[in-house]
């Protein structure tokens, strides 16, 4: 499983997260995968900066993602940034675009946001996303994720997943960790059986708070990643790339090597 893997713009957190910085980081050390968040402020109208972010895309190396403010739902395409967003990507085609699930938004509404993704010429992808507190709220948002996607496979709507690892394992959800650990089992068979690749978003912390002063390198936190790499080894799950989403430049250049070892093994 030889893997693309990457960074976000987080990594220039001491820099106010410019992505100029970031994806100078991400070239020096040869990453390849570069995630962009393009924040309102940067869709507010065209610039010099939205300008530069479509040539460097344009370029290829690193891969570029870019994950949009907001949550999939009716609000987002309300905004001014979507009219933006469809002018900067106006001669673009398949340009790549993360969104957040909403749990609160109904699955038609869901639906006809991602059919207007497609209509405008994105590739969308779809990170889970927890809104609300609690287990049982977990439970429901996670299976209603899963149902999204069956429908949209069912009307023939491309819509590609992003599973953020760490978000599994918070401790607002008040998942036990074997439990949080089953969930992840479910997803990446769902994805796997029905040979849909999956983009991860990946950190390790020291507690299950998750909270910046805790992020540590791949493996040395509480999250299970051997038992999670030995699973993705062992059923071949298709994996798209690995996006660390740390705040700062040395976590992501420890993990990249454990990560390279764990899941080549």
């Amino acid at each position: 499983m030889n893997l693309p893997i990457g960074v976000a713009n987080s990594v220039s957190a001491n820099f106010s997260y410019d992505p100029r910085d970031a994806y100078r980081y991400a070239r020096q050390e040869k990453f390849e995968l570069l995630q962009i968040y393009l924040s309102e402020s940067m869709l507010a109208s065209e610039s010099e900066l939205t300008d530069w972010l479509i040539e460097i895309y344009r370029k290829g190396e690193p891969l570029i993602y870019f994950h949009l403010p907001g949550d999939l739902n009716r609000a987002f395409f309300e905004q001014p940034m979507w009219e933006t967003l469809q002018h900067l990507t106006r001669n673009e085609n398949n340009f790549p675009v993360i969104v957040h699930f909403d749990e609160t938004a109904g699955l038609e509404e869901m639906l006809a946001g991602i059919e207007r993704f497609a209509q405008s010429g994105f590739r969308l992808y779809l990170e889970n996303y927890f809104r609300l507190n609690g287990a049982e709220n977990a439970r429901k948002n996670l299976k209603k994720y899963l149902a999204l996607f069956t429908l949209a496979n069912s009307m023939q709507i491309q819509l590609r997943p992003v599973l953020d690892v760490p978000r599994c394992f918070n401790a607002r959800l008040q998942f036990p960790p074997e439990e949080a650990l089953r969930w992840c089992y479910q997803l990446l068979n769902y994805f796997g059986n029905r040979h849909l690749p999956l983009l991860l978003h990946l950190i390790d912390v020291r507690d299950a708070e998750q909270s910046r002063s805790s992020f540590c390198t791949i493996g040395q936190g509480v999250i299970p990643y051997t038992e999670l790499f030995q699973f993705l080894r062992k059923n071949e799950i298709p994996l798209e790339g690995i996006v660390l989403e740390y705040e700062d430049k040395l976590h992501p250049l420890e993990s990249r090597p454990i990560l390279q070892r764990s899941l080549n093994g």
